[in-house]
């Protein structure tokens, strides 16, 4: 008789213990795991910073904050891509705001739509804009997007302290050579404190290192496609710099030479 009722009270307590393993399991199904909480929390936030402004290049008009020549290459306009002004920055139609890099040599980054024209021309002045430092006439993909520019190790490194004048022509119109679209603007490199390579580009995006911010994570986009992070990166930069219309824009091109 002992014997029979220990085993209706062990069946008793299985049956509970299952029910209760049921009831929990919608429960534990729907908490989210560390990973998903990870992925919905912003992994960069850029701040643009008030920059200072220089003379602009171009007599001709602004678009988005960028000079362009009097060309047109249609509807969707070739731009640097660069931050356009800020509200707290008064710039006058005369000038460009000023980027930052650290970097010795580098990479700029232009937005081009689809194009009749198959090549493009970067250039780098001084500030003077007396001297050409870096000149190079690159093939198109003719895909629409992201286009990067890197300064090859041929190139003076940029100085500490001096601004430059850098811009891209493409033609808008291969059977009118006049018929040429001008985007450009300036950057200036600066020095920083040591920082570990574990939190870079967090520093880099807090300080508004914009060029080598937008360069480490185009470059991962362009090398990894499928990098979600990267993505997600990119999208948050675009978010954070006031270039929203490009949030979706691939990375199709990067020039080294």
């Amino acid at each position: 008789m002992r014997l029979l009722k220990e085993m209706k009270v062990g069946a008793l307590a299985v049956l509970l213990g299952s029910i209760a393993a049921i009831e929990l399991m919608p429960i534990a199904t729907a908490l989210p795991t560390q990973g998903t909480l990870m992925a919905r929390s912003r992994r960069l936030n850029f701040r643009v910073g008030v920059r200072p402004s220089w003379p602009s290049s171009y007599r001709g008009g602004r678009v988005g904050g960028f000079s362009r020549s009097s060309a047109s290459c249609g509807t969707q306009m070739p731009a640097a891509l660069v931050p356009p002004p800020q509200a707290q920055e008064k710039v006058a139609t005369n000038k460009m705001t000023v980027d930052k890099t650290a970097s010795e040599r580098p990479t700029f980054f232009v937005y081009l739509p689809s194009l009749d024209s198959q090549t493009a021309q970067f250039t780098l002045q001084n500030e003077a804009r007396t001297k050409q430092l870096h000149n190079v006439t690159f093939k198109l993909t003719g895909k629409p997007g992201v286009v990067g520019i890197s300064l090859p190790n041929s190139a003076p490194a940029l100085q500490v302290g001096q601004k430059y004048f850098w811009q891209v022509a493409v033609g808008c119109d291969p059977d009118d050579p006049a018929s040429v679209m001008v985007i450009s603007s300036w950057v200036e490199r600066v020095k920083l404190p040591t920082i570990t390579a574990n939190n870079r580009l967090a520093v880099l995006a807090e300080r508004g290192i914009w060029q080598d911010v937008v360069t480490q994570i185009a470059l991962q986009r362009y090398q990894n496609p499928g990098d979600r992070a990267a993505v997600e990166d990119w999208s948050a930069l675009m978010e954070d710099a006031g270039l929203r219309q490009y949030k979706q824009a691939a990375i199709v091109q990067i020039v080294k030479n």
